[in-house]
């Protein structure tokens, strides 16, 4: 508004020296007519060859004159209509609406009365021109002379007083005052959301090193102190008022957890190891986050189960019941499990249904492991052969069972339930990424139990290994 009102002054300034410009450019003009005065003395012929001159010159000036004028009143009112545009765009903007319906025609507070002003100085020195010029010969009017006396001493008094307390400076000052608010509040919300990100990684952090090794424990207890301190600071800082600040230090204190956590950590050993394991052409981050949210979608039993499939740990069926199957289901499972499939291939080959239905029914419901080898010991070179046989077993029985209340989609990234147990049993011969799969787990399991939405905290994890 300020550049708005110097323009304006500039453009008063601009008139006034063009006004005051117009008797030199009639100079020449009027010794002309001295000289045409002169001779009216020796001839009647030639003083009214002096007025026929003279009617032209004046009528020019008079039309000049007033075309000038009206180009100024043009001028005025471009101006004013520019002006209520930029207006208009600027409340517009700042959400300042009320302010534009309540000004006088939708204009800056005092522009109204600028513009008067300015018509007055205006027709002043339109009058002031035509006398300068001897197109009129009557005097000043003295009204106008008072006006025009009273508007140029209040227009320059009133800002050589000092700063003007003007409603239009109020509102540009509240206009000010609520930009300046909104800033600080979305500021104040920002650092409270980083700061709650923040204290949310500090904790995080604090729980999964319960349930990590020794080692990682002293690793991580350095970056659990520097976090704490980094949100202490920022709320320090944000109580304070110091916004920008707060917001910077939970920012910086939320991108050290981002960068450096256990999780991360966690996932990116598992990765490493199972690459290892398996090969550089499969999933590994994949395998991680589908082991995590399998896992974390279910519950009691069915959980149990399936944490003792992929942790090849022994099925007890007083602890882990299986669903009772049929012969040719029980078929099915002894031809895709190698140990039981070899020891019995006799009775398969005879297909003697009686036999494999009672030999089934006692894997799945016997809890006593030396009653089911004393009855079936001869099958068997060893005590282990038939342990790891039972095992091998008693797992192919339960991927029965996951798979029908699994939905296949968790799988998608893997290629399937088949495809992602084959891949668990593969780490299984090897003894790091074995521990890695049992640190994943145990530490997944635990942070759900206390309350972490593990699959968001994983996923998060992974993105940020494969940024």
């Amino acid at each position: 508004m300020r550049r708005q009102g110097n323009s304006f002054l500039m453009m008063l300034l601009l008139t006034i020296v063009f006004y005051f410009s117009l008797p030199l450019l009639s100079v020449e003009g009027s010794a002309y007519a001295e000289v045409s005065a002169d001779s009216v003395q020796t001839s009647e012929q030639s003083q009214n060859k002096s007025k026929d001159q003279k009617e032209p010159k004046d009528k020019s000036v008079t039309y000049g004159t007033l075309v000038f004028l009206i180009l100024i009143i043009a001028g005025m009112l471009g101006y004013m209509w520019g002006l209520q545009r930029r207006y208009f765009a600027g409340c517009k903007d700042e959400n300042q609406m009320p302010l534009f319906s309540q000004s006088p025609a939708g204009l800056p507070t005092g522009t109204v009365r600028s513009m008067i002003a300015f018509s007055v100085v205006i027709l002043s020195l339109y009058f002031i021109s035509l006398q300068v010029l001897g197109v009129v010969e009557t005097t000043f009017p003295e009204a106008l002379g008072s006006l025009l006396g009273a508007v140029i001493g209040f227009y320059f008094g009133s800002r050589s007083s000092g700063p003007a307390d003007s409603g239009m400076q109020k509102q540009v000052d509240e206009m000010k005052q609520q930009r300046d608010s909104a800033v600080a509040e979305k500021d104040g919300g920002k650092a409270n959301e980083l700061l709650k990100k923040a204290k949310k990684g500090v904790s995080l952090t604090k729980k999964a090193l319960k349930y990590l090794p020794e080692e990682q424990q002293k690793k991580y207890q350095k970056l659990v102190g520097k976090l704490e301190q980094g949100v202490e600071v920022a709320e320090k800082l944000n109580k304070s008022g110091m916004i920008s600040d707060a917001v910077n230090k939970a920012q910086q204190t939320f991108k050290d957890f981002v960068t450096d956590n256990p999780i991360k950590d966690l996932v990116k050993k598992a990765a490493d190891s199972f690459k290892l394991a398996l090969g550089v052409s499969l999933p590994q981050v994949a395998l991680v986050t589908t082991v995590v949210g399998v896992g974390a979608g279910l519950a009691g039993l069915a959980y149990q189960k399936w944490k003792a499939r992929i942790l090849h740990a022994p099925f007890s069926p007083a602890e882990l019941p299986l669903k009772t199957i049929d012969a040719n289901t029980g078929f099915s499972l002894l031809v895709t499990s190698p140990i039981f499939k070899k020891a019995f291939m006799q009775e398969l080959q005879d297909n003697d249904r009686p036999f494999m239905q009672s030999m089934i029914d006692l894997c799945i419901k016997e809890s006593d492991t030396n009653a089911i080898y004393t009855k079936y010991k001869d099958h068997f070179e060893s005590r282990e052969l038939f342990e790891q046989g039972l095992i091998e077993f008693r797992h192919n029985a339960a991927d029965r069972e996951l798979k029908e209340f699994i939905d296949d989609s968790a799988f998608s990234e893997i290629g399937g339930y088949d495809a992602f147990i084959s891949m668990i049993d593969r780490i299984h011969n090897d003894d790091k990424a074995l521990a890695d799969l049992d640190a994943v787990v145990t530490v997944a399991e635990n942070l759900q139990n206390e309350g972490e939405p593990v699959v968001s905290v994983f996923k998060k994890a992974s993105e940020e290994l494969e940024k």
